[in-house]
């Protein structure tokens, strides 16, 4: 992958539109066009105006430009929703929620465009998670047997241990029923990808 390409990603990932980027950079949206395509290089104190006005470490930038394996993840700014806001959200078709309403962010190595920081606080809790600061979740990615989950359903939010066994997915928690998905239910049940805890110091 180019580096305008990467860069494209980190863009998108961001939210962030070229026009706001040069604006940002106090270049020309021709100028980020040739970066985006490839026509020009950035040099050093373009990497710095990009490390700025993106909020990424510079030795992100500089590890694309040294055509590392595309498969490094950048460190990005992620924003956090709290207990309070989390049971606002009750449409969780619009996965850019957490950055239109957070508050506050936390950096995090991901390359999931939606991943979004939660406080435990206040959330029935499983799998020792209630011991986090923050919980990193990364709505894009694939689910998989013994991933732990964020639960959305009619009753609230929990933090789940998906589990499937034989034909059948169960989402398990300690203190609450299990859940069983039924073709009933698997509409109103909406279950993200729960990939970090973070306690903070």
């Amino acid at each position: 992958m180019t580096f305008g390409e990467e860069l494209r990603k980190i863009m998108k990932a961001q939210g962030v539109k070229a026009i706001t980027l040069a604006q940002r950079m106090g270049v020309s949206c021709a100028y980020v066009s040739q970066l985006l395509t490839g026509i020009r290089r950035p040099g050093r104190e373009t990497l710095l105006k990009l490390s700025k006005a993106l909020e990424v470490p510079p030795e992100s930038l500089l590890m694309i430009e040294s055509d590392l394996p595309t498969t490094t993840k950048i460190p990005r700014k992620i924003p956090i929703v709290d207990e309070a806001k989390i049971h606002e959200w009750s449409d969780w078709v619009d996965l850019a929620y957490p950055v239109l309403i957070a508050n506050a962010y936390e950096y995090a190595t991901t390359d999931d465009p939606y991943a979004f920081y939660i406080t435990p606080k206040g959330l029935l809790s499983c799998c020792g998670l209630e011991m986090c600061d923050l919980i990193l979740v990364e709505p894009s990615k694939d689910i998989m047997n013994g991933n732990t989950v964020l639960l959305r359903s009619p009753h609230g939010f929990s933090i789940r241990k998906y589990i499937i066994k034989d034909t059948m997915t169960i989402l398990a928690g300690d203190k609450e029923d299990p859940i069983i998905f039924t073709e009933k239910n698997k509409e109103e049940l909406k279950s993200y990808k729960i990939s970090l805890c973070l306690k903070k110091l």
